[in-house]
């Protein structure tokens, strides 16, 4: 059975004009509506096709917010890029916080210090916003330079700390790591699923083993700066079960090995085992999923469908309460479908 449709209000501004579900504010309208916020690019992007009318200008604020029940919610913050003139109206490109990173070169050093400052430090350089932030590994030294922009260096220790980057909606970017916990959505299959894609990934690796340098281990903190022959110290390792489990400190039979000077501690190279090998587990179910619209959602949110029947092929895939780990959201709104959410994991 077809899940039944619900409506979702919606209010986008641009500049001074408004385009809104409440017919007394708006000045514009809306023929059609698609917002993606992605870990993979990372993407912060909306499309607005428009009515006729006046354009607005490059640069102009944007603000995308939806209410399906429970409240507006921002799903978008960015500004006017580019205005297409079409047969019926206009389509306006807007993007977020991350193309004022990718246009934005800085300079910087740091010694003893975590990933988290770093990356805070580098997004408040380049004049955004920064929202959860992964804590990642102790670096001895790290170098911002010229040439890669603030995105490259961003993406650098995003990598580094096995964690994805995603902007919100209301343009604060986060860097995050899988982390265990419980459900933040769940989905009812035959209620609000409406379409279903899920495969299995079976690893390139199953198991990750990080080299560092330095002799702190051996010699203490004030000798980390050191050169030594005994690497034990500065090495860990981290196994991913076939069910999608951590267990540190155990190789599997196709370890990825990572190799990096800033690396000069026991704790720093574990830290960066720990979440590589959680990165790993979170990717060996993929897929997608169309829902009806939920604002609320975010890559980087636990989701869990609920209620597929046992014959059905996904439900030996993803058993009893097994978790997807969502790294895309794409918000889309026109006069067709309605309001719908699809996810990629």
């Amino acid at each position: 059975m077809k899940p039944a449709a619900r409506r979702t209000a919606f209010r986008i501004q641009l500049g001074d004009a408004i385009a809104s579900s409440t017919a007394g504010e708006s000045t514009r309208q809306l023929l059609q509506l698609q917002v993606e916020l992605d870990m993979d690019g990372p993407v912060a992007h909306c499309i607005i096709e428009l009515a006729e009318g006046t354009p607005p200008a490059t640069g102009d604020a944007v603000e995308v917010k939806l209410d399906a029940g429970s409240g507006p919610t921002a799903v978008f913050t960015g500004k006017v890029a580019a205005i297409e003139a079409g047969t019926v109206g206009l389509r306006v490109l807007a993007h977020g916080a991350f193309t004022r990173l990718g246009q934005t070169e800085v300079e910087g050093s740091y010694e003893n210090v975590s990933a988290d400052f770093i990356i805070k430090d580098l997004i408040g350089k380049a004049g955004a916003t920064a929202g959860t932030l992964a804590k990642g590994p102790t670096l001895a030294f790290w170098t911002l330079h010229r040439g890669p922009t603030a995105l490259g260096h961003l993406r650098s220790l995003a990598a580094l700390c096995g964690a994805g980057l995603f902007a919100d909606g209301k343009g604060a970017i986060h860097c995050t790591t899988p982390q265990p916990g419980g459900t933040e959505h769940r989905f009812a299959f035959g209620e609000t699923v409406i379409e279903l894609a899920i495969r299995q990934c079976p690893p390139a690796f199953d198991s990750v083993e990080v080299w560092g340098e330095g002799a702190a281990s051996a010699k203490g903190a004030d000798r980390a700066h050191w050169l030594s022959t005994e690497l034990s110290g500065v090495s860990a390792k981290a196994c991913i079960t076939p069910d999608g489990q951590v267990q540190p400190g155990k190789l599997g039979e196709r370890p990825l090995r990572l190799r990096d000077g800033a690396l000069r501690s026991g704790e720093a190279v574990e830290a960066v085992a720990k979440a590589w090998a959680s990165e790993v587990a979170a990717r060996l179910l993929r897929g997608s999923m169309e829902v009806f619209a939920t604002p609320a959602i975010l890559p980087g949110d636990r989701v869990e469908i609920t209620g597929l029947p046992d014959e059905h092929p996904a439900a030996a895939l993803l058993g009893d309460g097994q978790q997807l780990h969502v790294r895309g959201v794409r918000h889309r709104l026109d006069r067709q479908r309605g309001a719908l959410t699809r996810l990629s994991f």
